[in-house]
Formats: C-alpha cells, structure tokens, sequence
C-alpha cells in the first residue's frame, strides 16, 4: 500500500497543474492510484456524455482498475448575468473512499492570452460521500450491471491503459 496520503498528492497534483496553465492548458481529467503506485488517466474532455453519465464513468473506471485514490480536474464556466463575461473556475480534489482535500481557483487570463490560477479557497474532510467530485470511490455513485458493457467499451475508446509510473512524486 502507497504512504502518500492524499493531501500530498493533491499539493503535488495542484503543482503539476499551474504548470500545465502556465503552458495554456486547462485539462479536465481523472488520475487513478492503485495500492502499488501505479496509475491510470482518464481524459474527460474526449467524453461527450452527461454529468450524471460522466460521474458513473469515472466510478466504473476506478472500480474497474483498482484504484485506491484518485486526482480529479474540472473546469467551470460561470456566465455573469450582468456583464455577460464568463468566468472560468479549476476544481481539483485528491481522495480516498474515506478522505478528500480539494481547492477552487480562479482563471486569470491576460492580455498575451497567458494564463495562471488565483486561488479561492481550499477544503478537506473524512466524507466523501456527502460531497460531490469527491464520491467517486464511495457508493454514492452506483453502475449498475447492465450498464458496465456502455463504460467498458468508453473506457476501451480512452485506451483503458495502467502507466507503470509510481505515485508520489509522479508529476
């Protein structure tokens, strides 16, 4: 069993992803972690599926290999009303089935079209259940057996591969 706990893996994953910003990306994805250290990817991007569709992807996904803990990546866009701008947010969470830890930023976009994360607020707790983006590896989500065929082939498209990278440090 890994020792990195997932407050470490989310600072290194909260790293990991300014840098990708920084070189204007702004990925919106799934890490999986086995109990060994080795890990898996899944792109959410490619994925033309509903959230609720989505939410049960990644839980087949993560059930299906084995994973332990998980780094998840979202990116929302909030339409002020007023102004008509559209603010873009980052969620990223690192968690267990009994332990999260996830943060909120801000896209700062400038004028080069260069961009970084303004942080908003960070939170952590031993619930996972009772919050979603982080109930992935609880029973809150549920696949039920005659829709594990539709997630297979999905995560077949993906490429349904393990990396033989470790956890830890991994980024």
């Amino acid at each position: 069993m890994t020792t990195t706990t997932c407050a470490e893996l989310f600072r290194d994953y909260v790293n990991d992803y300014a840098a990708q910003v920084a070189q204007g990306r702004l990925p919106k994805q799934v890490i999986g972690i086995m109990t060994d250290g080795r890990r898996f990817e899944l792109d959410l991007e490619s994925v033309s599926l509903g959230p609720f569709q989505k939410d049960k992807l990644i839980r087949y996904v993560l059930q299906t290999e084995g994973a332990e803990r998980y780094l998840y990546a979202t990116v929302i866009r909030i339409e002020d009303d007023d102004s008509g701008k559209v603010n873009e947010r980052v969620l990223l969470i690192g968690a267990a089935a009994n332990e999260y830890v996830g943060g909120d930023w801000a896209v700062i976009r400038a004028a080069d079209d260069a961009m970084t994360l303004k942080p908003l607020g960070e939170w952590s707790g031993h619930n996972p259940a009772q919050m979603p983006g982080t109930w992935f590896l609880t029973d809150t989500v549920v696949v039920e057996p005659e829709e594990r065929s539709r997630y297979a082939a999905l995560w077949a498209e993906q490429g349904g591969t393990i990396k033989a990278e470790q956890a830890g440090l991994m980024w």
